[in-house]
């Protein structure tokens, strides 16, 4: 692949992360924070959420291909987008990808005016419990170029460190 216009590569430190313990209580939030399947998002509607909750970390993965590679992803029978919603309203959302015996969490994060506000676990808990339904194992990655808590959060949260890898990927220049 040909660097795309506006993108460079650089090395990037990885981690690679698997949920270890009991799947979280996500019922003793009330009312106020749920989660929604978000089934066959359109396109033009999940680059909106993907962008404005990746943005500053650099997030690419879904940038880099063509709205109908994007389509095929999202209209997959493994894929799931679930949105995040605070008091009726989008905060956040994270997406999974299912295989037979485990999940991975592909994205997962907030809408920058959602960041610092105690919701941080909840998103990773959400998450977790939709993953980890069916007696999957639940796995995610993250990277140096992620929110500077990420890591803490998910390791605060349950998951434990696999591996550790360092890549050259795509990132905005």
């Amino acid at each position: 692949m040909n660097t795309p216009a506006g993108y460079k590569k650089i090395p990037v430190k990885t981690w690679f992360l698997t949920f270890e313990g009991s799947l979280p209580d996500i019922s003793v939030w009330g009312e106020s924070i749920r989660i929604e399947h978000w089934k066959n998002p359109p396109v033009e509607e999940y680059l909106k959420i993907y962008t404005e909750v990746g943005c500053t970390w650099g997030w690419t993965g879904r940038l880099l291909k063509s709205d109908e590679e994007l389509a095929a992803i999202l209209q997959s029978e493994n894929n799931e987008v679930w949105l995040f919603q605070v008091e009726n309203e989008v905060a956040g959302f994270f997406e999974l990808v299912r295989a037979e015996t485990e999940t991975e969490i592909v994205y997962l994060g907030l809408k920058p005016e959602w960041i610092g506000k105690g919701l941080g676990q909840k998103l990773i808990q959400a998450s977790v419990y939709v993953a980890g339904q069916n007696n999957h194992k639940a796995w995610l990655h993250t990277c140096e170029r992620d929110h500077s808590s990420a890591l803490q959060a998910y390791l605060k949260a349950g998951f434990k460190i696999e591996k550790e890898t360092v890549s050259m990927e795509y990132y905005p220049e």
